[in-house]
């Protein structure tokens, strides 16, 4: 069943249908220039711990394809928008988490000490988040065990095993280090405008942000704008059901938006990602990003 054609008319379902086409085009044709960008970074030595930033636009690249390849979908059914929605929340959450990195990149520090604090801290955070679903894991184990009425099984100190394998983020008392313990060796510039004092708070998306806007990324309303309303897919209200019943129009503006930031972002790590050949990589860019900037508008000859 074509669930466009039940729900709305056939005008607004034929105009989206061409945005969404249009979309679809422009989508694949980042994606190849991201899958070009990365293979040219194969077996190139890139500055210390900048090699995070490729496994984030690797990361990046596996969502997109499985946007490219859902996006069809939507053109006999607006329901799809709801799995790439979450799709493109990732995309746009990596893209928040590179500029963050972006921002304690300093070009005159050989050893990239902030940047490697800063990679320590979301490490720490990534284990802590490890530590708790294991040890849930553990723990429903111990509830099957006693409906089958087994003998518990000895379990591991999950959280010691960790510290044991990450010793740089225990503390002398063989506690976790505070993040601005983690921090202490980064410039002073740095810690200021991460703005965090002594908090060992989680960095959440909106500390980032905040992060990003006083590191003077322009587009950072923007990007701002498209996390919040695709995290909006993630979370539940009593009226959300209404909002998933909308058709997809907007949503294209934001996956258009998307593909723009991150288009941005390869541009931007062209300052220091080192690849095979980055003057022919800026070449492919310079002719891309036009292009695909201009299929936002709506006049009619940028759709296919």
């Amino acid at each position: 069943m074509n669930f466009n054609e039940k729900h709305f008319k056939s005008e607004l379902n034929e105009q989206l249908d061409k945005k969404l086409k249009a979309l679809h085009l422009w989508q694949q044709h980042t994606l190849e220039f991201l899958i070009q960008y990365l293979l040219a970074s194969n077996k190139q030595q890139q500055l210390a711990h900048c090699d995070a930033f490729l496994h984030l636009l690797a990361k990046i690249r596996f969502n997109l394809e499985s946007a490219v390849a859902l996006l069809p979908s939507m053109s006999g059914d607006y329901r799809f928008k709801t799995s790439v929605n979450v799709l493109y929340r990732a995309i746009i959450d990596d893209i928040i988490n590179a500029y963050y990195l972006f921002g304690v990149v300093n070009l005159a520090d050989p050893q990239q000490i902030a940047l490697a604090n800063e990679l320590n801290i979301l490490h720490k955070e990534y284990i802590q988040s490890m530590i708790k679903g294991v040890n849930a894991d553990f723990a429903f184990e111990e509830f099957v065990d006693g409906l089958k009425q087994a003998p518990p099984s000895v379990k591991p100190d999950v959280e010691q095993d960790f510290k044991d394998a990450n010793p740089e983020l225990v503390d002398t008392n063989g506690g976790w280090k505070k993040n601005w313990e983690i921090r202490a060796t980064s410039n002073q510039f740095f810690i200021d405008m991460l703005n965090q004092g002594k908090s060992n708070s989680f960095i959440s998306e909106t500390k980032k942000l905040e992060f990003i806007k006083a590191r003077g990324i322009t587009t950072h309303h923007n990007i701002e704008a498209c996390f919040k309303y695709l995290s909006q897919y993630q979370h539940y209200s009593p009226k959300m059901h209404d909002f998933l019943n909308t058709h997809i129009e907007f949503d294209i503006v934001i996956y258009q938006r998307c593909l723009g930031e991150l288009l941005m972002l390869l541009d931007q790590l062209l300052q220091f990602i080192v690849l095979k050949d980055n003057a022919a990589i800026k070449s492919y860019w310079d002719q891309l990003a036009p292009n695909v900037f201009n299929s936002f508008s709506d006049d009619e000859s940028h759709v296919v």
